[in-house]
């Protein structure tokens, strides 16, 4: 409740505002029975006309006072709740989209979506029901009882022959209910992470016939959602019918002692009436209250799951100022010294004991086998995680003391996973350099053997890119994703087997367009193919997680017994004796 407290005080003034209308709307709701009494007391039973004209003119102006506090209630709540929502919303993206993959990883996908969606609307339907519904439904209650007290003391204390018995019952139902919202939640997140699942690797279920399989998958998720909702809601639903049956037995003996009373002339008809009335409203509030009262337990859990991730902290932390601000150097190399590196539940490190040093304005290549490390030594590099053992410098400077903006400014990554936002071919590219004209688009595209393609299209660099780039090859996309690295201006490349999907002869002409255009900068390669590694100035042969070798093309074919048998294993894939 204290996140939701903290995101409240923003919006304090409407919030003010909404409780004086609406407590205004309940107070005049109120006046009415009172004023009903008084007319036909003083007025119907004394045959005072003026006096039933006098009161009916005031019942009218009050009625229209209750429905104006009606609608500035709601126009109030609605800047509310739409507002906190919004900013839930825009924290929650703010928050993931700043993690790094370290921290990223304890949460899939499925559950950041479900949380930034449904569980927002729940807790936005928990602030609609709290200020709009639980608010205005406790006062009506609270105030009814008192006013009935006044009107006669002994029929209202009928009334605390129910409530204790109604609090009980909601009580225990809504506690046997909690449970099960939270099951509900988890099998919402699964449902989402298994359609999301599929969605994407369509064509892989339908290859490898796992149609049913995966049906099967789902439909297990999908009843575990079911049997989760029939559970809470039958559970919640005995609530209502229960709080009913209560309301009509004390109707019941309100009438029957008042009846007996109204008979001996001690209680007057338009104080029963009247009575009956707030007690009748009471009663009606207190079913109603019943009713929403189910929204609690679903909100608190949502509310939960929205606090796990705005409270998560960032393991790996970036400072505000910039370092290369701050001390300029002209060190300009890359130095890894006793680096060591596990991921979370690995048995063995992935990066273990490793010493490196990138010369400025060369071309450094990283070759190996699967799991090898490769990619693994680059994230360590951008600091998506941080290394459990020794240290990398950059341009003089840990690691750890480079801002954001230093990591942007000082280095492009082209990587392995094709990535295309949404839009245009010139937004795509634009995305990497903002201020990049037409003209250099074209030219970073000619560089990547893709400018001509787009020269066909009628559109040319408006050609737009559907969703997940699906109109487009998988050697299209990887292109364009060099592109878009190419027309950055940064310190140093990092070429995370960004060619996989190209063939030799395309790969060939781009490596040479960027060796041209990347002329004077330090670039690193990591790659599984020894064609796209063959002319770097150093490469380095990873194997489980160590630098098995280094050197040249030439000197490791006579010298490396893992990087011959990496050459060896693709001459005979290649179909070379």
């Amino acid at each position: 409740m204290k996140i939701l407290l903290r995101y409240a005080k923003r919006y304090s003034g409407w919030i003010a505002l909404q409780l004086f209308f609406a407590t205004a709307w309940v107070v005049t709701q109120l006046m009415i029975p009172r004023l009903m009494a008084d007319i036909i007391d003083n007025g119907i039973m004394q045959s005072n006309m003026n006096y039933i004209i006098r009161l009916g003119l005031i019942m009218v102006g009050v009625s229209l006072l209750n429905v104006a506090s009606l609608l500035a209630n709601l126009l109030f709540l609605t800047r509310v709740n739409a507002g906190i929502s919004r900013d839930l919303r825009g924290d929650l993206f703010h928050k993931v989209i700043n993690w790094s993959e370290q921290v990223r990883g304890t949460f899939s996908t499925a559950t950041l979506i479900t949380r930034n969606i449904n569980d927002v609307k729940q807790v936005s339907n928990f602030i609609d029901m709290s200020l709009r519904k639980i608010y205005t439904l406790s006062i009506t209650i609270i105030g009814s009882v008192i006013i009935s007290f006044t009107l006669d003391s002994q029929l209202a204390l009928l009334i605390f022959l129910i409530l204790p018995a109604v609090l009980f019952v909601t009580t225990k139902l809504t506690s046997a209910a909690l449970p099960q919202y939270g099951r509900i939640r988890a099998a919402t997140d699964n449902i989402n992470r298994l359609f999301r699942q599929n969605m994407s690797g369509i064509r892989v279920v339908k290859a490898f016939g796992k149609t049913a399989y995966e049906e099967q998958q789902f439909a297990q998720a999908v009843d575990d959602a079911y049997s989760s909702n029939v559970k809470a809601e039958s559970t919640m639903m005995l609530l209502s019918p229960l709080v009913m049956l209560f309301a009509n037995f004390l109707i019941l003996l309100i009438l029957w002692f008042g009846g007996v009373r109204a008979e001996s002339g001690t209680i007057q008809i338009g104080v029963l009436v009247a009575i009956i009335e707030y007690v009748t409203l009471a009663l009606a509030n207190v079913q109603s209250f019943a009713s929403i009262i189910t929204i609690i337990p679903r909100s608190m859990v949502s509310l939960k799951r929205i606090t796990d991730v705005l409270t998560t902290d960032e393991t790996v932390v970036l400072p505000e100022d910039s370092a290369l601000k701050r001390a300029a150097s002209t060190n300009e190399t890359i130095e890894m010294k006793d680096l060591t590196f596990s991921y979370k539940g690995a048995s063995f490190p992935a990066i273990d004991q490793v010493n490196l040093t990138i010369e400025n304005a060369t071309t450094t290549a990283i070759i190996g086998s699967t799991g090898s490390g490769k990619s693994t030594l680059l994230r360590l590099l951008l600091r998506n995680y941080d290394a459990d053992e020794g240290s990398i410098t950059v341009k003089g400077h840990d690691l750890k003391t480079l801002s954001r903006e230093d990591f942007n400014q000082l280095f492009t990554l082209i990587p392995q996973e094709t990535f295309l936002f949404s839009g245009t071919i010139r937004d795509n590219i634009k995305s990497g350099n903002p201020e990049a004209t037409d003209e250099e688009i074209w030219e970073v595209l000619d560089a990547c053997e893709i400018g001509e393609f787009f020269r066909k299209s009628p559109e040319g660099l408006d050609t737009w890119i559907a969703q997940k780039a699906v109109n487009l090859s998988g050697g299209q996309k990887q292109r364009i994703s060099l592109a878009r690295g190419l027309i950055r201006d940064t310190s140093y490349y990092l070429f995370d087997d960004c060619f996989s999907a190209l063939d030799f002869s395309t790969e060939r002409k781009i490596r040479k367009a960027i060796q041209e255009r990347l002329a004077g900068k330090t670039i690193v390669v990591v790659a599984q193919r020894v064609a796209t590694v063959e002319q770097a100035d150093v490469i380095l042969v990873m194997d489980e997680g160590v630098i098995a070798d280094r050197g040249t093309h030439t000197s490791l074919c006579a010298s490396s017994a893992v990087y011959q048998e990496i050459v060896k294993s693709q001459m005979k894939s290649e179909g070379v004796a």
